[in-house]
């Protein structure tokens, strides 16, 4: 993990030192770096492929995924309709009205 790292820290220095170099600036408007990256997550997604112990666990680690998500989109709902109730409520005295029941946000 730290000769992964170690590599990352050097190719972000490179690019520091490098960045007003016109070869290395006309590389990242060309496309170069978009190639590179569909690169890396096919070569990413053909190990996780090749790995037998992966696969078989897939199907755990995607209902313990659709779980969370649920969860997640379950929640964030809750706390939109809470925080709505709680600031923007509308009655006769006027929490979002005008004091005489007019709404003051006509325009």
């Amino acid at each position: 993990m730290f000769y992964i790292l170690s590599i990352m820290f050097a190719g972000v220095l490179a690019g520091y030192l490098l960045r007003k170099v016109k070869p290395v600036t006309m590389i990242g408007r060309s496309g170069f770096i978009s190639f590179l990256i569909w690169t890396m997550l096919f070569i990413l997604g053909a190990e996780l492929g090749s790995g037998e112990d992966f696969l078989g666990s897939l199907y755990k680690l995607g209902g313990q995924a659709l779980v969370f998500a649920l969860a997640g989109i379950c929640g964030s709902v809750a706390a939109a309709v809470l925080v709505q109730r709680l600031l923007f409520r509308t009655g006769k005295c006027g929490d979002a009205a005008g004091k005489d029941g007019n709404d003051v946000n006509k325009f």
